[in-house]
């Protein structure tokens, strides 16, 4: 990237959040150095409680660099990260993925065609079964393949919006690990679309093990989940509970996590890969379907019995 004088606006600023990233880190920001697209610069906010991440970055002198003393979340990181760029197009992307290099002018050159948000391709970052299963679970949709076209979700992993567009709706808001979801409807409502660019390509490193990714697909699930339940009547609630609770989604989500992987050229990985991807599916399903249930108590909880309900008519017409 370039350096820059203090009167010299970059086009785009590359928003990184952290926390407890010190085993990615470094090849995140050394993949950004390596970007054949120059007109940028990048703001990595850090929330760890010790000093592992600042160090590496201090090999990166071009990188702003913030350490937070408390624990944000990715969403408060990122808007935090936000606050002190100045580039005319916001591009997100996380502690552990790490950038191809033509990435950053693929995601421009897409945003120049179309002026839309852009959503960029998430490759797996190497080919041990564990790491593709957990992949395949949390990333199917946005494979390397295919071409431009429009899509209904915008993981903030890989991300190009515009910034006015992103101040418009008043930056990433929502829940801790979910603002991504809420990002993308905000920037629909506001008549964007999203736009998925396959040849904008990072990878991404996946360090948890096969239990720690099961319990977060199952945590996710929930957040998911109750921040549905709040878009959704009552008994459209209790549809998605059944059909969560039934296979009947996860047999959706397994044929179009089938479909997505063999337009990739990837089908064999899946087949090796199936049980722990079906897993992942799985947990996310049982925690929303807690969620979904939890809602539905609260509802009943919260409405009149006939009989209250007659008894305080009574009360007012006396």
């Amino acid at each position: 990237m370039v350096t820059r004088s203090n009167t010299t606006t970059p086009r785009v600023s590359v928003i990184v959040a952290a926390y407890e990233a010190h085993a990615t880190i470094g090849g995140c920001l050394d993949a950004l150095r390596g970007q054949t697209y120059r007109d940028f610069e990048v703001v990595l906010v850090d929330s760890s409680p010790n000093d592992d991440t600042a160090h590496i970055a201090e090999r990166f002198p071009e990188v702003r660099f913030e350490h937070s003393e408390t624990r944000l979340y990715p969403h408060e990181a990122r808007n935090r990260a936000a606050s002190h760029t100045h580039g005319e197009l916001l591009v997100s992307i996380d502690a552990d993925v790490y950038p191809h290099p033509h990435w950053l002018a693929e995601l421009v050159r897409e945003y120049d065609a179309s002026g839309q948000v852009i959503v960029g391709a998430i490759a797996c970052h190497g080919r041990r079964l564990r790491d593709l299963g957990m992949h395949f679970c949390k990333f199917a949709k946005f494979l390397p393949a295919g071409t431009p076209r429009v899509i209904d979700t915008a993981p903030t992993a890989n991300l190009l919006v515009a910034r006015a567009h992103f101040d418009q709706v008043g930056g990433m808001r929502g829940d801790r690990y979910l603002a991504d979801v809420t990002l993308g409807r905000d920037l629909e409502a506001l008549g964007r679309q999203l736009r998925f660019a396959p040849g904008a390509i990072v990878e991404h490193h996946h360090t948890e093990s096969s239990a720690a990714f099961l319990r977060e697909r199952y945590v996710r699930g929930g957040i998911y989940g109750r921040m549905r339940a709040s878009w959704l009547t009552r008994r459209s609630i209790a549809l998605h509970l059944t059909a969560s609770v039934a296979p009947v989604r996860l047999a959706r989500i397994a044929a179009l996590t089938f479909r997505y992987c063999a337009g990739a050229g990837m089908l064999g990985a899946f087949l090796l890969t199936w049980p722990l991807a079906l897993a992942g599916h799985a947990a996310s399903l049982a925690g929303e379907s807690v969620a979904y249930a939890g809602a539905l108590l609260r509802l009943r909880a919260r409405r009149p019995t006939t009989r209250n309900s007659g008894a305080a008519l009574a009360r007012t017409n006396r």
